[in-house]
């Protein structure tokens, strides 16, 4: 004897999936080995202006490589050229109101020193600095994601990371 099935129509099963939020950054750094950041304009709720890396949330569909060229040229007036290498990718669980978040770091080639930057509204400032000399601009809760996004762009890895900490396995130590 055989036991009953049931088919769920696959816009129903799409339906009854959870939502998640995709964001992509792109780490854009200079010949002599700066990292580009930009500063907040207007904070985010229940956070102060921050120092962050160009890049921002994708549109439905968007795929996060197209996502992470179309942050960084909106935000800097840049182009990333060749491929976006992956460094980081972090799942984000739900919190302060925001659904879960899969975000993806790339790496792309160097830029000439001295590249000018086309600010967005979105930020007030931008600086060039190198990795140990940002480390103090940073708000506790992007130290550890920050230093697993350099190690994987010094050693040439990626990191999984949950909440911006390692998950075991992952190949980036959580400091350099």
């Amino acid at each position: 004897m055989t036991s009953p099935t049931t088919t769920i129509a696959p816009a129903d099963f799409a339906a009854a999936l959870p939502p998640h939020a995709v964001s992509a950054t792109v780490l854009v750094t200079d010949l002599s080995g700066r990292i580009l950041m930009l500063h907040q304009a207007r904070p985010y709720p229940g956070h102060p202006a921050w120092w962050q890396l160009p890049g921002g949330l994708g549109d439905l569909g968007e795929q996060p490589t197209h996502t992470a060229r179309r942050e960084v040229e909106e935000e800097t007036g840049l182009r990333p050229t060749g491929i976006l290498r992956p460094l980081v990718i972090d799942y984000r669980s739900a919190a302060d109101g925001w659904p879960p978040v899969i975000d993806f770091a790339f790496d792309t080639d160097p830029v000439p020193d001295g590249q000018p930057i086309r600010l967005s509204p979105e930020h007030d400032t931008h600086a060039w600095h190198t990795y140990d000399q940002w480390l103090p601009h940073l708000q506790p809760e992007q130290r550890d994601w920050f230093a697993s996004l350099w190690h994987a762009h010094t050693t040439r890895t990626t990191a999984l990371l949950t909440d911006g900490l390692n998950v075991a396995g992952s190949t980036a130590a959580a400091s350099c």
